[in-house]
């Protein structure tokens, strides 16, 4: 397999995509998720020469796997609820193919070029990389049913890993809202059960826990430790619970200062779906090469 991927830079911020260049340099598809949701990474080596660099990519998170088997089976079970079946949703539209922020469907993308002509002779961007599409019925309380150019029967949208839900229409008590782009961790989040934390009138107490105090029986400081489990069992999770906080954000994977003594930034990350935002100080006057190199493609639950 070929797994050089270079990339000339003509934007400060450009967003890459191993997996759709894999496919083109290799000229065979690459999915990104197994054929029943379980998300693919890539361990790649980023190197940059005479710029500084900043890559960002989805966290390999325990919600960020999950969002992608949830979204994968409910994915199926749209084209199930339609008749689809089968070849019916196309040779390459088996799994999905997400954005990784907001930002990236109207970003740049950067493509590769040969390695022998880094000024860009022969880009690598022929080949249809379709970015994954969903629909879904609004739903509606009683009274009148849609009555603006806003409201529709069907609602269609693309899906980014990371960040916040894009509304097109907010929602309210008799109608669900319309979506121009949807986030997977953040609706994963919505979707699933939260972690309940007790509240103070539901922990122990002192006295009027017999249970507790029966393996106290001569243990002067049952007080104490009655307070500390207390405290224990008031704990929140350590990290951000928010629907919309810290668990929907990209992450840095690795970043350096060109000088002109080590004017070459070398570093390895685990990059899920493929998927990487790079910034630097690329511009259209004086373009940046980015090299990939990609040194293995696994599960990301086994490198969790």
């Amino acid at each position: 397999m070929e797994n050089n991927l270079a990339y000339a830079l003509q934007s400060t911020t450009a967003y890459l995509n191993v997996a759709r260049d894999l496919s083109r340099v290799n000229s065979k598809n690459e999915e990104i998720t197994t054929r029943d949701g379980h998300v693919y990474g890539y361990l790649v080596d980023v190197k940059v020469t005479g710029s500084n660099i900043s890559a960002f990519r989805a966290p390999n998170s325990w919600k960020m796997r999950n969002s992608f088997r949830k979204f994968h089976a409910y994915r199926d079970l749209m084209f199930d609820n339609a008749g689809i079946e089968g070849n019916e949703k196309g040779r390459y539209g088996k799994t999905i193919r997400p954005y990784l922020d907001i930002g990236h469907s109207a970003g740049t993308e950067a493509h590769v070029v040969s390695t022998n002509s880094a000024g860009g002779d022969v880009i690598f961007d022929v080949g249809e990389w379709t970015y994954t599409r969903l629909a879904t019925t609004p739903i509606y309380g009683e009274g009148p049913r849609p009555g603006t150019s806003a409201q529709h029967w069907a609602d269609a949208f693309s899906l980014h890993i990371c960040e916040a839900n894009v509304d097109e229409l907010a929602g309210d008590d008799v109608q669900s809202a319309m979506y121009k782009q949807v986030g997977m961790i953040h609706s994963y989040n919505l979707d699933r059960m939260e972690v309940v934390t007790p509240t103070a009138l539901e922990t122990v107490s002192g006295p009027s826990n017999p249970l507790a105090q029966l393996r106290l029986e001569g243990n002067q400081s049952g007080g104490a430790v009655l307070e500390i489990a207390e405290d224990q069992e008031l704990e929140a999770p350590p990290y951000d619970q928010a629907d919309n906080g810290d668990s929907i954000e990209t992450i840095n994977g690795g970043f350096g200062a060109s000088t002109a003594q080590f004017p070459t930034i070398r570093f390895q990350t685990f990059v899920p779906a493929g998927l990487m935002r790079v910034v630097t100080n690329a511009s259209a006057a004086s373009p940046v090469i980015c090299e990939v190199t990609v040194l293995g493609k696994m599960l990301c639950k086994d490198m969790a």
